[in-house]
């Protein structure tokens, strides 16, 4: 986190604080809200939010929820600790207190990322360096934003973790993207399992470019794909599992092989 200086403890009227300039919370439980603030009505603000002078007001660095949870108090004050910060200096404090927290989001660490590089000129290494999280972890989060929206909406919200997401980013094609997902949302699917589908899917579209059969109605992912088997006597294929079976002794098996592939 970057150092701060010039720490001064002071109880400021709400109206004088502004929220943060760049919130990459995507959503904020209003239930979550209230509990907080019914815990502050309780015990009191047990640690003053952090913020910075702007021009003739206060800006959040730390303590957002705090905040808002005074607002919903209808408190006329809150207690802060005012520090001195540039603009990367407090991007960076109001990103490593959000990126740690156990609830974030992928996107939302994201666009933690994002704003830094977008708005702040860091690169990934020193974004990397600056949140103690490897350069490897930021650039696959910063990943995530070049996926198509439905994607980050289910990453978002956990309905399907970064990995499926990946794979199924991989498919290039929306409307193929839409029918997976559905079916990884529903079935909760692994990334071993979304990548077979993947795989299959490919397949078929490569089938279908060199005229070689597939690209027909979509088969659902978890449907059950027939195996074909040669027959023994006509040598041709067969689903497994509609064969018919019958005993006869080597000299008549013989016998009736002989007798069909002759006909052939």
């Amino acid at each position: 986190m970057a150092k701060v200086s010039g720490l001064i403890a002071k109880r400021i009227p709400m109206e004088k604080i502004h929220e943060p300039g760049a919130v990459v919370r995507m959503e904020i439980d209003p239930e979550e809200i209230q509990k907080l603030a019914d815990n502050i009505a309780e015990i009191g603000l047990l640690q003053p939010i952090m913020v910075r002078a702007v021009g003739g007001h206060f800006e959040i660095i730390d303590g957002h929820r705090r905040f808002l949870a005074h607002n919903v108090l209808e408190r006329r004050a809150i207690d802060c600790t005012i520090v001195k910060m540039d603009d990367i200096e407090c991007a960076v404090a109001r990103g490593c207190a959000n990126v740690w927290r156990l609830d974030i989001t992928p996107i939302e660490e994201a666009a933690i990322y994002a704003d830094l590089r977008d708005n702040h000129e860091l690169t990934i290494n020193e974004i990397s360096k600056r949140m103690s999280k490897s350069a490897g972890i930021v650039k696959r989060r910063l990943d995530l934003l070049k996926m198509p929206p439905q994607l980050q909406k289910a990453v978002h919200i956990k309905a399907i973790n970064y990995s499926v997401a990946e794979e199924l980013w991989s498919l290039g094609d929306n409307s193929a993207i839409d029918y997976f997902l559905g079916y990884a949302i529903d079935h909760g699917a692994t990334q071993v399992v979304v990548r077979g589908w993947v795989k299959d899917w490919k397949d078929d579209q490569r089938r279908k470019a060199a005229g070689t059969g597939g690209g027909g109605s979509e088969r659902a992912p978890l449907e059950v794909r027939p195996v074909y088997v040669p027959c023994d006597l006509c040598l041709q294929a067969m689903e497994l599992g509609k064969e018919t079976l019958f005993r006869t002794c080597e000299k008549c098996t013989n016998l009736i092989t002989d007798a069909v592939r002759g006909q052939g």
